[in-house]
């Protein structure tokens, strides 16, 4: 059959013959280019006359659902179309204008829409069937007729789902032109019709024609001033423009305006949380739940705020709300999770994560791994691993990485190296696992091995500007190879100009080359995008470098108050303060500074 029966008791009558009783559904959306096969029994012919059709209808009837299960369209259109001159039934000539756009036979489909509308002129499925044919024929007038005749055919309740289905329709064109123009001509005819013009300005949206689409939705919300809809939609086209003050402007005036709508105030919302400023987001949540205590979304939202903001009590508080919803249940499980392993409570932890399902589990599953590492439990966390491996294969690489990650943790380096190694054995050419292996080789001291990975990337990618930098990096800082190194930095800097990685390993390298002025650029440059310890470290260095030793601790004192712990920082400060006596006439460093971790 072409269509699943929409009556899953009735499952093993014939679809077909179910329309013609008036059972079937009728046709709300646009026709489907390729139908599916339902797969049911086709009926007796003692059943099908039990429904009062004659043998030469039932003949019909079936031959052409039979032709259409077979995915001969041509004779399925052949015998709907001739059960719907039978029948006069408006389903059979439904099926009949479908089997046509199936087998993309347009002057079959007009054919049978023609039909359809001497059988029913009034149904608005076959105004939306034709205007889609018309558009695709490129015949604006008829489709507007057909599209004005389905909004006519709308009473008040239902006016604004029409034009939702007039819009769906008219997007279906290919030419953004074309769009445009049609839908103009029909919001034309109801000027002051609020549906019409949020239409267009949804066309208009779709089509690129910004302008267009913000002068439509200030009109509809101007002819209808309590509507949603298109105060919802002109904020996320500001948005998506970037005009994020004035759609921030626009929005606080809304949700002023209507202080208990929910759906502003999770768009509000949610647009402090892309402009991080959680404790403020947090706040509008929180008053949302005042509304609606138990609304899934919401206890979520605030969840993920308070674990941000590292009020875990706040966290688990509204976690353990959302799990017993019922709703996002296995979502709230692992957050749980996650709330109490930042705690510190490992053995909570341990209990939400096993209890996690749904798309959640393996990362649940990867976080038991971690934490039972950390206990010391190296075995069974790595057979849960390897487990997942196997049940997720398409996951191998990064479990990979996590395995070897949890050994160096352990202190196992040997055992991290032979993970990488098995890891390439399995997948030899797979860039992710040969930067992982040669920044821990470098990290090793094993820097042959960390060079021949990173340059396997860059000989299949040689626009691998992490893999450039990498090496380029470590060339300047472990080698006196500063020429090649700056040629690499170079390249990964003119793919990525704006990567405070990569602006800070220009830093070093032009110190290293002795380029003093031209490295202090390139540092304040990637410590002011970028708040980083190492960043500070080198550009102290620098600053002491060019005899501005004042400027330099003021750097390093600032860093050390953000990054406390930060071992390569705290090496640097403590170096200079031990020499803060020896002359510096020379700006570049007599000894090579104590190695680091590779960007």
């Amino acid at each position: 059959m072409i269509f699943s029966s929409p009556f899953p008791l009735l499952a093993g009558f014939s679809t077909a013959i179910l329309l013609y009783a008036g059972m079937a559904f009728a046709l709300t959306d646009m026709p489907s280019s390729s139908p599916e096969p339902a797969g049911e029994t086709p009926q007796s012919g003692a059943q099908a006359r039990e429904q009062g059709l004659l043998p030469d209808q039932i003949y019909a009837v079936l031959v052409g659902e039979i032709a259409g299960r077979r995915g001969d369209m041509a004779t399925a259109f052949t015998h709907y179309y001739k059960a719907a001159e039978l029948t006069r039934s408006a389903s059979m000539a439904e099926l009949a204008v479908r089997a046509a756009i199936s087998g993309d036979d347009d002057v079959s489909a007009q054919r049978g829409i023609r039909l359809w509308l001497d059988i029913a002129p009034d149904a608005s499925g076959v105004h939306q069937v034709a205007a889609f044919l018309r558009i695709k024929a490129e015949d604006q007038a008829g489709a507007l007729i057909h599209l004005q005749r389905l909004i006519a055919l709308s009473d008040a309740d239902t006016t604004g789902v029409a034009f939702v289905k007039a819009a769906a329709i008219i997007a279906r064109s290919p030419s953004p032109d074309k769009r445009i123009a049609l839908m103009e001509s029909l919001a034309d005819l109801y000027p002051d019709d609020a549906d019409a013009q949020q239409s267009l300005a949804v066309v208009a949206a779709s089509a690129s024609r910004f302008e267009i689409a913000d002068q439509a939705a200030r009109r509809a919300m101007a002819l209808r001033p309590d509507w949603n809809a298109p105060r919802l939609f002109l904020v996320r086209l500001l948005l998506s423009e970037g005009q994020r003050s004035e759609a921030r402007t626009l929005l606080e005036g809304f949700v002023s305006a209507s202080p208990e709508d929910q759906s502003l105030r999770m768009l509000y919302g949610q647009f402090l949380v892309e402009e991080e400023e959680f404790t403020s987001a947090r706040d509008v949540f929180e008053r949302m739940l005042r509304n609606q205590p138990r609304e899934p979304d919401v206890l979520f939202a605030v969840g993920i705020l308070s674990l941000q903001l590292e009020d875990l009590d706040g966290a688990q508080r509204y976690f353990k709300r959302l799990f017993e919803t019922g709703a996002r249940k296995n979502e709230a499980t692992f957050y749980l999770g996650q709330t109490a392993e930042r705690a510190q409570d490992v053995p909570a932890a341990l209990d939400w994560y096993a209890k996690v399902g749904g798309a959640n589990t393996d990362d649940a599953q990867v976080r038991i791994a971690l934490l039972r590492a950390k206990r010391g439990e190296i075995a069974p966390a790595r057979e849960i691993l390897q487990r997942l491996r196997e049940q997720s294969p398409d996951n191998a690489i990064p479990l990979f990485m996590v395995e070897a990650e949890i050994l160096h943790e352990a202190g196992r380096q040997d055992d991290a190296m032979a993970v990488y190694d098995t890891a390439l054995e399995r997948f030899p050419d797979d860039h992710n696992l040969l930067y992982s292996r040669g920044l821990y080789a470098i990290k090793q001291g094993r820097l042959e091995q960390g060079e021949q990975d990173l340059r396997r990337i860059i000989a299949a990618d040689e626009n691998h500007a992490d893999a450039l930098n990498a090496l380029g990096y470590t060339l300047a800082d472990l080698t006196d190879r500063y020429v090649e190194a700056h040629a690499l930095i170079e390249r990964a800097h003119a793919l990525k100009p704006e990567e405070p990685a990569i602006l800070d390993s220009m830093g070093w390298v032009n110190y290293r080359l002795g380029h003093l002025e031209r490295a202090r650029e390139y540092l304040e440059q990637a410590l002011e995008q970028f708040d980083d310890g190492e960043i500070a470290a080198h550009l102290g260095e620098v600053l002491w470098a060019l005899g501005q030793r004042a400027e330099a601790w003021e750097v390093w004192e600032e860093a050390i108050k953000t990054h406390p712990e930060h071992d390569y920082l705290q090496a640097v400060i403590g170096r200079h303060r031990l020499s803060q006596g020896a002359s510096d006439t020379d700006p570049k460093p007599a000894t090579t500074p104590p190695a680091k971790e590779v960007q």
